[in-house]
């Protein structure tokens, strides 16, 4: 008997697959602290003035978006496979925050937050990482570039001044026309200028230093910092100048306005909530989320393992653990007043780009941030509207996936529909409507090319008997053998009698998987040729597969036999092999048919 490991190994296994913490904190070093230390607090410098914009965009107290960037983060330092993700308030999902919440009613943001993590909990434990592999790459790229548009033109009221309601990107554009002429220059020059300072401080890294030695790493360590707290230099000045802009206790600017300082208390979830016009349960507001329940925690796990995969330096990520370790982010900061929080890319490229060693760099983040909700708060009053309107709209640039759309059209045309569908429905639609008709689409055209698979047919001629070779390139469906057969008769129809088969002989050695419905249809094919004169034989079929055929066709499925057999059989003197091993019994067949049959 082979014994794989005592129960102690098989326990240690399971501990380490469930919390990656166990298998770097026994080796963590000081080294591995200062290089966290440095990533956790670059990135809460991105993160801060983000956060702000974030909550913004999904129609909420700043606050919340602070609470989000401060706890969203820690429970993925125990639960979290991957030390470059950094988890809390992205675009997207506060986007899609937006179509569930209710400004007037901000705590639903808060039980979305929990219900959201409870469902991605629920699917990681579960194992159902294989769900993300059902949403392929170009209904992802389709989705996140309308999501791009529609966060930039959602953005264009605070960065003129203006304001209005807006279902879909469509009315926006049409509101923001008809309201236009509304516009606050001061805050559009701010705005304006904010987006080209961003611009120019976010080319800052494409500059190349001459100079040498320290002179030189001091040069690329100034480059590094205007590009990488861009963000924050940003809002700091507008702040700057829109106070001292005051005059009379009036500012020419829309500003944040007063934010609360400290963080939340512990609030269980279940107790009932009261507003400034009603008061309603958790089950109550739970009712007022679907469908966000089920798209919020769908595109989050999207986002984050699609985080995950790109800085998986080649290694097999596990979405089940990632959906685990995003549940209990979620979870843990409902519980702090968290909106919904998923994994970035582009603060996880900042921490990868700043040599982070471990999860444990979150820590650090969650401090920085947390002390400047104890300290900062009445700094935020005076953040323009404008200034964080500019700084969404270039986070959001980046996200706008043309160059997917350019490389799918060079390589393969066909996922274009996926994408544009995605794309243009996102748009005219509810992002959530779009990014199922992406997939309801994907699929349909993956089963189009399972039941329209490429078949080739070999014609071979010996003393006036014809033998076909039907390969086809994919399973044996019954969609696909309907195809067959259809390419089969029209192929002999187009043919005199003397130019139609005696044989056709279907080469199964691609097929993987077949079916009860398939095998009737190769059946009902058989009895057709019957008719013709024809007979079907099928060979090199998977052991599988010929289990299935051959109980229900009630025939022999051809195989490979050895080439010596093979001579005997077939009476004939071969002097010089090549090489070649094996001889297949079709060819032995035609070989009786074509030399026996009168």
């Amino acid at each position: 008997m082979v014994r794989t490991g005592t129960c102690g190994d098989r326990l240690h296994r399971i501990l380490v697959g469930y919390l990656p913490i166990l298998t770097w904190m026994p080796q963590y070093k000081k080294s591995d602290l200062l290089y966290d230390a440095v990533s956790g607090i670059t990135v809460a410098l991105t993160l801060m003035p983000q956060s702000i914009a974030y909550a913004s965009l999904a129609g909420l107290d700043p606050l919340i978006g602070l609470y989000a960037a401060c706890f969203g983060s820690v429970m993925y330092i125990i639960f979290g496979s991957v030390r470059q993700i950094t988890i809390g308030p992205t675009s997207v999902v506060a986007l899609l925050t937006f179509n569930y919440v209710n400004p007037a009613l901000p705590a639903t943001a808060v039980i979305l937050c929990f219900v959201s993590g409870i469902v991605e909990l629920v699917c990681g434990l579960f194992r159902l990482g294989f769900v993300v592999e059902f949403v392929s790459m170009p209904v992802t790229g389709g989705f996140i570039s309308a999501a791009a548009i529609l966060m930039a033109s959602s953005q264009l009221k605070g960065l003129f001044g203006i304001s209005f309601h807006a279902k879909n990107c469509l009315e926006m554009w049409i509101k923001f026309v008809e309201n236009i002429q509304h516009y606050r220059i001061a805050d559009t020059a701010m705005g304006l200028t904010c987006i080209f300072v961003l611009i120019g401080l976010k080319n800052l890294k494409c500059i190349k230093v001459n100079a040498k030695g320290m002179k030189a790493k001091s040069y690329s360590v100034l480059l590094f910092l205007l590009n990488t707290g861009s963000n924050v230099l940003v809002v700091i000045v507008s702040s700057t100048i829109a106070y001292f802009s005051i005059r009379q206790g009036q500012s020419p600017l829309v500003l944040t306005g007063t934010i609360a300082s400290g963080i939340p208390q512990f609030r269980f979830l279940f107790l009932d909530y009261e507003n400034e016009d009603e008061k309603f349960t958790f089950l109550e507001g739970l009712s007022r989320l679907w469908p966000g329940v089920i798209v919020v925690p769908l595109v989050s796990i999207l986002s984050t393992v699609s985080v995950a995969k790109a800085f998986s330096g080649g290694r097999v990520i596990d979405a089940s653990q990632e959906m685990i370790a995003l549940g209990f982010c979620n979870i843990f900061g409902s519980f702090m007043g968290s909106m919904p929080v998923a994994g970035s890319m582009s603060r996880s490229a900042l921490n990868h780009t700043t040599g982070v060693r471990t999860t444990f760099s979150s820590i650090f983040t969650t401090i920085l941030v947390m002390l400047s909700l104890f300290f900062l708060t009445p700094l935020l009053y005076y953040i323009p509207k404008s200034s964080l309107s500019a700084v969404l709209i270039c986070a959001v640039i980046s996200m706008f996936r043309y160059d997917m759309a350019i490389l799918l059209w060079k390589t393969n045309r066909r996922d274009l529909i996926p994408f544009t569908i995605t794309f243009v429905s996102c748009l005219i639609f509810d992002v959530e409507m779009g990014l199922l008709f992406g997939i309801c689409v994907d699929l349909l055209c993956v089963l189009y090319r399972s039941a329209r698979p490429s078949i080739s047919i070999e014609k071979e001629t010996n003393s006036g008997h014809v033998k076909w070779v039907v390969r086809p390139s994919s399973g044996l469906l019954f969609p696909a053998v309907d195809f067959m057969r259809q390419r089969i008769i029209a192929e002999m129809s187009s043919l005199e009698h003397p130019n139609k088969p005696h044989l056709i002989i279907v080469d199964c050695v691609h097929f993987d998987k077949t079916d009860f419905t398939a095998a009737q249809g190769i059946k009902s094919l058989i009895n057709e040729l019957k008719s013709e004169s024809c007979e079907l034989e099928l060979m090199n079929a998977k052991e599988c597969v010929a289990a299935i055929l051959e109980a229900t066709l009630n025939i022999k499925i051809l195989s490979m036999v050895p080439l010596q057999d093979s001579i005997k059989k077939l009476n004939f003197i071969q002097p010089d092999l090549n090489g070649i091993e094996s001889i297949t019994f079709h060819e032995m067949k035609m070989k009786d048919i074509c030399e026996h049959k009168p």
